[in-house]
């Protein structure tokens, strides 16, 4: 029997249990580990295990199994500390991760936007070398955003707008923004410095993503692999923040609304053109990371849309938040829940 462990240092979630119950459906056994259980040496593990006669997690020990769905975000120090084993978990033979994850967002811009057909959707990206590197693009833009190279959930971004002599600088810390105004280059790069004590930075230009009554908005599409290996899109939404927020993102207090909210009222063609492109970022972007970055199961693809309906990939997760799966019918709620244990499947024939 195949048995699906899932990593999480959390207590099971209802989509967990929904993915737990779909697992039994299709003959998975499904476990819950925490990173904290794990050592190098051992071949059995405690967690929680689903039993499916009584609806319910027991805890329980058991080889360590075959195949592991990582759900945790190693952001704190603390989380850290339990990386390096999940790590060394990757390297045994008889271990198989359904998603390998992702590099820092330097890394994935490098490897990524040199890719002929999704390249125009990049914004342009440099590394947050030094202060006096990213105040010479000020003769450029008025206006840049940092982000820290391995943030997640919108945290930590800096938004940094010129106006007139002084910096107008905004920085996320959820579940809101903080304000600094700045009236030289000298107290902006010392602020800025004590920034980058803590964390590496990459800059873009401040991309004009807000609607006509100044709300942030982008476009999330969650895709995952169906049970013949096949990136399949499952759902998607539009986010938006709260009034001139930097973002929409649902940590910092956004929420979701259907993708006809940007469709409607739109011309036919101009409809069908946006489509199109978003076609294209969907049928390149996960096969492009698969092959030049590493495999993955899911993925959230955060897309934002200009005044002109240019698109531009903001944010690439292979971790993304479940939320969305609300937005999804019925039928294809059932799919996602089912998705990991049917590719745990298809993974284990293609072994034989």
């Amino acid at each position: 029997m195949i048995t699906l462990g899932v990593l999480s240092f959390s207590q099971p979630t209802s989509y967990l249990t929904k993915i737990a119950e779909h697992a039994a459906k299709n003959g998975v056994m499904m476990c819950i580990i925490s990173p904290t259980q794990l050592t190098d040496s051992r071949s059995h593990v405690s967690g929680l295990m689903y039993t499916s006669d009584k609806k319910e997690w027991k805890d329980s020990t058991f080889p360590i199994p075959s195949f592991i769905y990582d759900r945790c975000y190693y952001g704190t120090k603390k989380a850290q500390l339990f990386k390096t084993v999940t790590d060394s978990l990757k390297l045994q033979e008889n271990v198989q991760f359904l998603g390998y994850g992702l590099p820092n967002k330097w890394d994935v811009y490098n490897k990524l936007s040199s890719i002929q057909e999704i390249q125009p959707f990049f914004p342009l990206t440099k590394k947050l070398t030094s202060v006096t590197f990213f105040l010479s693009h000020f003769r450029l833009k008025n206006s840049w955003l940092i982000k820290p190279i391995n943030g997640s959930q919108g945290r930590g971004l800096i938004k940094v707008e010129r106006i007139e002599s002084q910096y107008i600088v905004k920085e996320v810390v959820q579940p809101g923004e903080s304000l600094y105004i700045f009236k030289t280059d000298h107290h902006l790069k010392k602020w800025l410095h004590s920034r980058m004590k803590i964390s590496e930075y990459i800059f873009q230009p401040f991309l004009p993503l807000q609607n006509k009554k100044d709300v942030p908005f982008d476009l999330r599409i969650f895709l995952q692999k169906n049970e013949d290996g096949y990136w399949t899109e499952r759902v998607r939404c539009i986010r938006i923040g709260p009034k001139n927020h930097i973002t929409s993102n649902l940590a910092g207090g956004g929420e979701m609304l259907p993708f006809s909210v940007i469709t409607q009222g739109l011309q036919r063609a101009k409809r069908e053109e946006l489509e199109k492109k978003l076609q294209i970022i969907v049928a390149h972007l996960p096969s492009a990371i698969d092959q030049s970055i590493s495999p993955l199961f899911e993925l959230g693809i955060d897309i934002g849309i200009d005044p002109d309906y240019n698109l531009w990939i903001l944010d690439i997760n292979s971790k993304p938040g479940h939320k969305i799966v609300t937005m999804a019918s019925p039928s294809v709620q059932a799919e996602i829940y089912e998705a990991p244990s049917k590719y745990c499947m298809y993974l284990s024939s293609i072994k034989r």
